[in-house]
């Protein structure tokens, strides 16, 4: 586990956030869209879900990152 949050601490930053909220908001956004478009409701729901999964990750790992030392 100290390892894994050495990690994190040493590796994430703010262009790892960043690339985090643009996947989840490109998935919220346009993949979500789409789907809905064709009528796939499970991938709809899937993939608003992963990208609120993304965005929430994103958001933890960068306070992890930022506020806890090792």
């Amino acid at each position: 586990m100290n390892l894994l949050i050495r990690f994190i601490v040493k590796y994430f930053d703010t262009t790892v956030l960043f690339l985090f909220l643009l996947s989840g908001i490109l998935l919220i956004f346009l993949d979500s869209r789409e789907y809905k478009g064709n009528n796939l409701t499970k991938e709809f729901k899937f993939s608003r879900f992963l990208g609120y999964t993304y965005m929430i990750i994103g958001i933890t790992l960068f306070i992890i990152a930022r506020y806890i030392r090792v």
